[in-house]
């Protein structure tokens, strides 16, 4: 396997993670409850949250980013592995734009989860 193939890999994965977390957004959104799923910390029960309407309306919108960022980030990866159609200089952009959001999401979370556990 070359190298080529394994960031074609690694994109798909993105791609991938990006269409579940906008996918976990909305459903969030649609039924008005939170569920236990990759995005909440392992230990947290998602059954105790004080105030789902406010988490949610906190969060949601910046989930529904990071799940954007992400799609976005691994689409102009694939593009750029494959068919050479994205300069390499905007898809290094795109996963640095990625990475500081997802970064900052994190930190945001643990704000989030302070407040409404």
């Amino acid at each position: 396997m070359d190298m080529g193939s394994m960031f074609s890999l690694v994109d798909m994965l993105v791609v991938a993670c990006g269409l579940y977390v906008i996918y976990l957004c909305i459903d969030m959104m649609r039924t008005r409850e939170v569920k236990q799923n990759m995005l909440l910390p392992k230990g947290l029960d998602a059954k105790k949250c004080k105030d789902v309407e406010g988490y949610i309306h906190q969060l949601a919108p910046k989930q529904l980013v990071l799940g954007i960022l992400a799609l976005v980030c691994g689409v102009a990866g694939l593009l750029q592995d494959l068919a050479g159609l994205v300069n390499a200089y905007v898809y290094m952009g795109a996963l640095i734009l990625f990475f500081i959001y997802a970064v900052w999401y994190a930190v945001y979370m643990k704000k989030v989860i302070r407040k409404f556990w």
